[in-house]
């Protein structure tokens, strides 16, 4: 007995027993993960689902065979998933990992944001006035000249010009051609598809009242008359509240989701090496060089 106490108090007996334990509680929790990862559970609640997802695609409900390979491919599913993750395909595999950052970026985006009112909405009207500003619109009327069936296109846009202002008829004047020949309430972007950019500014540019030009495109010479020009403006909120409050709230979630990135690194240490020790990164960082987050 007496070796047996002076065995008892030996520390080192202390530290193997220590170690006994804990080897055992780890295999324990291990064999009990291990069940879980040979379960699977399929739920009634996904059950449903996926006789729900059938019966959106074919518009009626799946019959027993049906819904019984719909489970059976769920199944199918699952145990490659597990086996794949068992062996590590999951890793290092660029299109895993932009599936899973998605798939977060979602969950963060749809934490929650409150409905805004209309105070709130008018702050943010006025704070993005160019945002949600309507742009200038034209109404005008052109007449073509062909550069190719006027020898002097110059002397040609003058004469007819001179026509026009007199009163002539635009319709019976000018060269056949598939460009629209009269616009109303045109952007400056409508006009440009059709003319290019030059021509559409400098419509946007000519007051309203009788026959101008000439006004130069890709096309060639036009005649044009301007009789109408909207500026643009600021919508009140009541007119635009639908759009005023939609693009408040992505901008809400775009921020929770760059505050929540934001917190999830600076649980990690950062640090960056260069691709070719010795050079300079970008920013004049050194090859010793390495950041941690938040710094």
């Amino acid at each position: 007995m007496t070796w047996i106490k002076r065995l008892w108090r030996e520390p080192l007996l202390h530290f193997l027993l220590i170690g006994a334990v804990l080897f055992l509680l780890y295999a324990a929790s291990r064999e009990g993960q291990g069940d879980d990862t040979r379960r699977i559970v399929v739920s009634a609640g996904q059950v449903e689902q996926l006789s729900a997802r059938f019966e959106r695609t074919w518009l009626r409900p799946p019959t027993r065979e049906e819904l019984d390979a719909l489970i059976e491919s769920h199944v199918r599913d699952e145990v490659f998933y597990r086996e794949a993750v068992a062996m590590g395909l999951d890793r290092n595999d660029t299109q895993v990992r932009k599936r899973m950052r998605l798939k977060l970026e979602f969950l963060l985006e749809d934490l929650g944001v409150e409905a805004p009112d209309d105070t709130v909405l008018e702050a943010f009207l006025q704070q993005h006035r160019d945002r949600f500003r309507t742009q200038p619109r034209v109404s005008f009327r052109q007449v073509y000249l062909d550069p190719d069936r006027h020898d002097d296109q110059a002397e040609a846009a003058r004469a007819m010009l001179a026509e026009l202002q007199a009163g002539a008829d635009p319709d019976a004047l000018g060269d056949s051609t598939m460009l629209p020949r009269q616009f109303s309430q045109a952007t400056q972007a409508d006009i440009a598809r059709s003319f290019g950019m030059d021509f559409a500014a400098e419509v946007a540019g000519t007051a309203p009242g009788g026959w101008t030009g000439p006004l130069y495109s890709a096309y060639g010479v036009h005649l044009v008359r301007v009789s109408e020009r909207e500026p643009g403006r600021l919508p009140g909120l009541s007119q635009i509240r639908e759009q005023v409050e939609r693009e408040y709230l992505a901008e809400q979630r775009n921020e929770q989701k760059e505050q929540a990135y934001r917190q999830l690194r600076e649980g990690y240490e950062i640090t960056i090496e260069p691709a070719i020790p010795g050079d300079v990164l970008d920013g004049g960082v050194t090859a010793a060089a390495s950041g941690q987050a938040g710094q």
